[in-house]
């Protein structure tokens, strides 16, 4: 008797279980203080300080063939350089979500804005 020859198709991963997961590799990476929502990332000051948390901070981008893009908006703190913390966040980001789901995320861009100093 043969076997069948089942193909490796890619699981298919909900837009919210992505998100999650962005959102902890983020969180847990040196010097991010807030996930923030692409309008408010001028205004995180008052955010962060408010204590306001949005799940629209994180876009996934989904393609035809199972695999996905993530743009994460960050807010860091005033201590850390703006460019190293993003470059080490994106490949944080990415080897996680990576590592998670098999290897179908293809890109993690990450934009950022530092807190002003009061």
């Amino acid at each position: 008797m043969e076997k069948k020859n089942v193909s490796a198709q890619p699981a298919y991963y909900h837009t919210l279980d992505i998100k999650e997961h962005t959102r902890n590799a983020a969180l847990a990476c040196y010097g991010v203080v807030d996930v923030a929502r692409r309008e408010d990332i001028l205004r995180a000051d008052k955010r962060v300080k408010k204590g306001i948390i949005e799940d629209a901070a994180i876009y996934v981008k989904k393609s035809p063939n199972r695999t996905f893009a993530v743009d994460v908006y960050l807010v860091l703190s005033k201590e850390v350089k703006l460019t190293e913390a993003l470059v080490e966040c994106q490949k944080t980001i990415l080897y996680q979500l990576n590592k998670w789901c098999g290897g179908l995320c293809t890109a993690v861009n990450v934009f950022g804005e530092s807190l002003a100093s009061n």
